[in-house]
């Protein structure tokens, strides 16, 4: 077992090798470096660390999103600019770099484009099975996070890692890991944060006050509402959370102030899993999150979408109602 493991770690390290000095043969060129919609901390801070080593090494990096930054985000990005996704924009990039996302369909309008531009297209990510579409690619289901694959870049040209890529890099791993609670956790990436604090003077209790502190009077009333409609099935196995849009227009509040209500649900005794359902648009919303050795991937994969065992994403083409019990059931047959 420790031999194989060995083998994989230098597997993993002559392929992070092969990018660098892939991505070091653009210089004088552009790369568009691009994360998945409805972005989080991981892909931003992946995005924004990788874009600032780029730029270090003399390559103009570009950053591209289809979507807005939730506000206890934004600080990341003055780190390093992320553009709104245009034609023209991404057109001009020569190669490409999509992070924290496994397939083209992760990265909405800028993922289209870069599938039907033939130009090199690369990965650095941690979901399974990534699509086959990458020159070189950087995937690690092992990988607490993108961040952590991004930090291991950094860690293969010493001298380079400055304070502001080890806040975008934290702050990506400590929300992928439930603040270094999930059992992608390993020994790496502790190493890594030691790292980041070491080298750069790091400050983590900013980070994690930007991030989880400062909700507005309306999030933690949108709080209470979600806590309330919490409702457990199956012998009180799976629990799910019911947000409405009249809940978040009451609130005056947006998707992205549901950040994290979904575990919750995995704080009641004795319950294996939770699905957040939330009215979104023509369509229901799903995050599913795992206690247990329910594997909420192959759930997901069920309503149109994956993701990790212990977190995955969905969607639901029907109503609230119809969503919790078809999903129910389908979640049901892993207990």
């Amino acid at each position: 077992m420790y031999a194989y493991i060995k083998i994989k770690k230098m597997m993993k390290a002559d392929r992070i090798t092969e990018l660098i000095a892939e991505l070091k043969s653009f210089k004088g060129k552009i790369i568009g470096v691009i994360s998945h919609v409805r972005p989080d901390a991981d892909c931003i801070g992946a995005q924004v660390g990788l874009c600032r080593w780029l730029t270090r090494q003399g390559i103009e990096a570009k950053a591209f999103n289809d979507d807005e930054l939730s506000p206890n985000l934004k600080w990341i990005s003055e780190h390093f600019p992320i553009a709104k996704t245009t034609l023209k924009a991404v057109r001009a990039c020569d190669a490409y770099v999509f992070v924290d996302g496994n397939h083209p369909s992760r990265f909405g309008r800028a993922g289209e484009i870069v599938e039907k531009m033939g130009l090199p297209v690369y990965l650095i990510d941690h979901h399974p099975d990534p699509a086959d579409l990458y020159k070189i690619r950087i995937s690690d289901v092992g990988a607490s996070s993108s961040c952590e694959l991004v930090y291991d870049i950094f860690s293969h040209t010493p001298g380079i890692l400055d304070l502001q890529s080890a806040e975008a890099l934290y702050a990506g791993i400590v929300t992928d890991t439930g603040s270094f609670r999930f059992d992608s956790v390993t020994w790496r990436t502790h190493a890594a944060v030691t790292d980041l604090i070491k080298s750069t003077g790091l400050q983590t209790e900013s980070i994690h006050r930007r991030i989880y502190d400062g909700k507005s009077l309306n999030q933690i009333h949108l709080l209470a509402s979600v806590l309330g409609s919490i409702e457990l099935k199956y012998e009180n196995q799976l629990a799910t959370i019911r947000v409405t849009r009249k809940m978040l227009a009451n609130h005056e509040s947006h998707y992205h102030d549901l950040e994290g209500m979904v575990n919750y649900g995995l704080s009641i005794i004795g319950v294996k899993a939770s699905v957040l359902f939330c009215e979104l648009h023509d369509r229901v919303k799903l995050s599913f999150r795992s206690a247990s050795n329910i594997d909420v991937n192959v759930w997901a994969r069920s309503f149109n979408g994956g993701g990790h065992v212990k977190a995955s994403g969905g969607w639901f083409d029907g109503g609230l109602d119809e969503a919790i019990e078809k999903v129910m059931e389908v979640g049901a047959k892993q207990l």
